[in-house]
């Protein structure tokens, strides 16, 4: 009888391996036969032998890592050297990556709107021009803008023959007259800050230095005139005679007639008072020397260099605020612009770097922009005048014209009035003559007034609004 197929290994060594967990030991043992040949495990495929060479023994390994071209972060998978990368196991097979159906018409749709938002800004932009008003996104828009390269650079042109640099040749340059042996050196233009001569500052002393000093100069101015005096060079001075001192210095004269030697003492004394303010009104300036000097000192400051600052008033409406503006800059010999618009006032003023300094300490710290003017009480004679009358046949009436007065406008409120610098800094020479109001109801206009500084208008709107940070 014969045994079964189970029991026919148990006398032969068991070439199994073992169990390699807890889990795996007692699970039940599963028969190594099928009672039918469909469901016949299939013998499992014999195993490669390992390769005897070793990829640090292999010569063309090793020849590969001692050329200067290997690079260790790279595989070499196909050459025996296997390397830490991911790519050390070959070249991978790349993958079909379809598209979801529609992107490119949705890429295509936003080209084509993009296309009609510029071609609409165009269009926008061109009739804000011809009104002569721009709006705020088309001068953001015009400032971001800049021209296109031009085709031939303006110091080129002269060595192109046909204006074009595909033109250029070597003989051209030969033959032309400009290229000689000589070298040109260009004029040298002095730059505005090469005119402010920086003056040696004194030494600044204290006050006690300072008394020491006026005191052995009035010591020595002394003794040089008691010297002169001792040689007949100069008469002696008459005794300086005060009541307090009148007793000792006229002794006798004091003691036979003392009320005539107090009145001619007296007499010396408002003489000598006189004398010194007689010299002093002769040593100060009249009017027309004072202005004389000050004229110097403006027109010193601004050879030494003209500056310029531009202001932003969010309102200009109070009268007090106008006249402060406008006469302290006369004061001090600015000259420029203040364009009155409905969205803002701009001051553009220019001249001496001292002028400069002390306008800007008015218009940022002194004046109280927020506060409006106290109204002045004035009497009208006019309108508190009896109305004159006319006789209509017997009927008085009152003389024309009969045209209703116009509504008084209201007051506009300062309490979010601000006024901020722009702008400043140095001028190669004056753009304004004088110092003048424009009413400018449009951009265009201000930007026509201001001339070369057309550009601060740009700068001043821009301010506060956050475009001036782009």
């Amino acid at each position: 009888m014969a045994a079964h197929p189970l029991l026919m290994d148990l006398g032969a060594p068991s070439t199994a391996a073992a169990p390699s967990s807890k889990k795996d030991r007692y699970k039940p043992m599963a028969p190594k036969f099928s009672t039918t040949r469909a469901n016949a495990r299939m013998p499992a495929p014999a195993a490669r032998p390992a390769s005897t060479i070793s990829s640090a023994t292999d010569p063309t390994g090793d020849a590969l890592k001692e050329s200067e071209f290997f690079d260790e972060r790279l595989g070499y998978g196909s050459a025996g050297v296997v390397g830490k990368s991911h790519m050390g196991k070959g070249r991978q097979r790349t993958t079909f990556a379809f598209k979801r159906p529609g992107t490119f018409v949705e890429k295509g749709e936003a080209i084509r709107a993009e296309a009609r938002l510029d071609d609409l800004k165009r269009r926008i932009y061109e009739s804000s021009q011809k009104a002569g008003l721009q709006s705020d996104l088309e001068d953001t828009a015009k400032k971001v803008r800049r021209p296109p390269p031009p085709d031939v650079e303006w110091w080129d042109e002269s060595f192109l023959p046909d204006k074009d640099y595909e033109t250029y040749s070597t003989e051209f340059l030969d033959r032309s007259p400009l290229i000689t042996h000589l070298v040109q050196h260009p004029i040298s233009i002095p730059a505005p800050q090469d005119k402010i001569q920086v003056e040696a500052k004194p030494l600044f002393l204290t006050k006690k230095e300072l008394k020491k000093k006026r005191r052995l100069r009035r010591q020595a101015d002394m003794q040089d005139k008691r010297d002169r005096q001792k040689m007949g060079l100069l008469p002696p001075d008459p005794p300086k005679v005060k009541i307090s001192n009148m007793m000792r210095v006229l002794t006798q004269e004091a003691i036979a007639d003392p009320t005539k030697v107090e009145a001619q003492v007296r007499r010396e004394m408002v003489a000598r008072e006189r004398k010194h303010l007689k010299e002093n009104a002769e040593r100060a300036l009249t009017a027309d020397e004072k202005r004389d000097k000050r004229e110097l000192e403006y027109a010193k400051d601004e050879a030494q260099g003209l500056h310029a600052a531009a202001f932003k008033v969010r309102y200009l409406s109070d009268p007090s605020h106008k006249f402060k503006v406008k006469k302290n800059a006369i004061d001090l010999h600015l000259t420029g612009r203040i364009c009155h618009n409905p969205k803002f006032c701009l001051v553009v003023v220019e001249g001496g770097a001292k002028s400069i300094k002390k306008y800007r300490q008015l218009m940022l710290h002194r004046i109280r922009w927020t506060e409006e003017a106290a109204p002045r009480a004035h009497h009208d004679a006019e309108a508190d005048a009896a109305p004159k009358l006319e006789d209509h046949g017997g009927i008085l009436r009152p003389v024309g014209p009969f045209t209703a007065p116009d509504e008084p406008e209201a007051p506009q409120s300062l309490a979010d009035n601000t006024c901020v610098e722009v702008w400043g800094g140095a001028e190669r020479e004056h753009l304004f003559a004088d110092l003048r109001n424009a009413n400018c109801p449009s951009e265009a206009s201000a930007r026509e007034v201001l001339g070369k500084l057309g550009y601060l208008w740009d700068v001043a709107k821009a301010h506060g609004t956050g475009e001036d940070e782009v």
